[in-house]
């Protein structure tokens, strides 16, 4: 298994029951609008068997886009709804792109109810804004992959596979307002943290939001975040105190463009 792929599949033990947790659109801009995002993806492993820990990096690129205006059939009632495209690359860069391999990139085409976009983390009943229904979605994995296939769940699943961004049932905000800079211009942002944790008999995983910077004018509202999940391990007999390190995947992204222009990548019915 090439070490990208075993990233996925680390990530995806680190995934729990919520796992249609999303973080990732905070609201809708205008039609057309889109947003690229670049970071890094960094997996630290201890190796028993041999001198110090493994240690690996990924670029990654993230575009967001709004590619279309409808009215669709909501829980029985039309309702406005907008196309977006999330395409996701990871790799590593070669001749001055994202080298993505056969599994590091992914398209994803979702007709989302426009209501539904709260741009908070509790909705109108102060339930945990956990995902983001769809009307219809469709998702194709590189050139391998030539018929994008359709996402039947009815949710935009973004954790773990297309970012490990996700709500919680509450987060920390900053008294400090932040400011990130994108191209020419400098956003003023809330800094958001925010963590959970998860433990087993064998295992404890820990899931930080060390910082997450939002601006509602921002497309999509979300600028730049940087995560943190630590696994520890130990035997299954043994005290809470035994746990040990074993892993951690770091993730940081920024937005670094903007545009207006936004087309589609992929045609779909």
């Amino acid at each position: 298994m090439n070490r990208l792929a075993y990233l996925g599949f680390v990530i995806s033990l680190l995934a729990s029951a919520d796992a249609q947790a999303q973080g990732l659109i905070w609201s809708l801009p205008e039609d057309g609008s889109w947003v690229r995002y670049e970071g890094t993806y960094t997996q630290e492993e201890v190796r028993p068997d041999a001198t110090g820990n493994l240690t690996l990096q990924w670029v990654r690129h993230l575009t967001i886009k709004s590619v279309g205006k409808t009215q669709a059939d909501y829980r029985s009632q039309m309702v406005d709804c907008r196309w977006i495209e999330i395409k996701l690359q990871t790799g590593r860069i070669l001749d001055g792109r994202v080298d993505t391999g056969s599994v590091g990139e992914r398209i994803y085409k979702i007709l989302v109810p426009e209501p539904e976009v709260l741009g908070r983390l509790q909705d109108n009943e102060g339930l945990p804004v956990s995902y983001l229904p769809i009307v219809k979605g469709f998702r194709k994995t590189n050139d391998k992959d030539p018929t994008p296939r359709e996402i039947k769940t009815g949710i935009l699943q973004v954790f773990p596979i297309i970012s490990l961004i996700r709500h919680y049932k509450s987060m920390d905000e900053s008294d400090v307002p932040g400011s990130v800079a994108v191209g020419l211009n400098d956003y003023p942002t809330t800094v958001l943290t925010g963590s959970l944790v998860h433990e087993s008999r064998t295992t404890r995983v820990k899931h930080e939001t060390k910082e997450l910077h939002r601006n509602d004018d921002f497309p999509f509202g979300l600028i730049q975040w940087k995560i943190e999940i630590v696994e520890d391990r130990k035997g299954e007999v043994l005290p809470r105190s035994e746990f040990v390190f074993a892993s951690k995947v770091e993730v940081e992204m920024t937005a670094r463009e903007t545009g207006t222009d936004a087309t589609s990548e992929l045609a779909v019915e």
